[in-house]
């Protein structure tokens, strides 16, 4: 094996990234059991109230213990592959903004402008942990003349630009040309790079996957 620690490392992103798409489901249930419990009371139905309410409640814990799992092994698998390829040392110092920007965005949680901005950086630190590691992975790719590898990473950092390039139009048109015509287009085009979104985590998980058969094998 020649890149031991980019295996350990990309092993644990993989399965950092299942979790945290298990939690993500684990949430929606939350919110679905949310709005089971607001129309119980509407309907003043104690039974369904308090089962939804409790069931809720178990779902949100488990879905932060989930999130909180997940990223843990991100750092810990983005730390072990950093000694065997720089690009996810990259990786790193954006996954320590991010963090720094939510600390900085949960200390000023009164001030909607700080808000903004910290929520505006952590999106982007977390963009840029995913190019960094799919570009950490394509280079070893290179290094180990595994070109079906190398070659998907590369359409995937391609799908990933269109995506952030569609939520950033949607975001210009709403702000510059306001409006409900303005709104509608804007949520059109949200819409398309949601559903891309999907396919791209969907890409994401298959080609750290294949990653880790690809370090593992060689």
């Amino acid at each position: 094996m020649r890149f031991p620690n980019a295996a350990k490392g990309v092993k644990k992103i993989f399965t950092a990234e299942i979790l945290s798409l298990i939690a993500a489901i684990v949430s929606v249930i939350a919110i679905i059991l949310s709005l089971v419990t607001l129309a119980g009371a509407e309907a003043e139905s104690d039974s369904v109230t308090l089962g939804a309410g409790l069931g809720m409640a178990v779902f949100i814990i488990g879905a932060s213990v989930l999130f909180i799992i997940a990223f843990i092994m991100q750092i810990v698998g983005v730390s072990n592959a950093s000694l065997d390829e720089d690009s996810f040392k990259t990786a790193m110092i954006c996954l320590l903004i991010g963090i720094g920007a939510s600390i900085v965005g949960g200390i000023f949680s009164s001030n909607a402008t700080v808000q903004s901005i910290t929520q505006l950086v952590t999106r982007l630190m977390s963009l840029f942990v995913t190019i960094f590691i799919i570009s950490g992975i394509i280079k070893l790719a290179d290094k180990l003349n595994d070109g079906v590898v190398s070659a998907k990473g590369t359409n995937l950092l391609k799908l990933i630009t269109v995506i952030y390039a569609l939520a950033l139009i949607a975001d210009l048109i709403v702000l510059i040309l306001g409006g409900y015509t303005a709104s509608v287009v804007a949520g059109v085009i949200a819409i398309v790079a949601m559903i891309l979104d999907i396919v791209k985590y969907i890409m994401y998980l298959s080609y750290l996957n294949k990653a880790k058969k690809m370090l593992a094998e060689n």
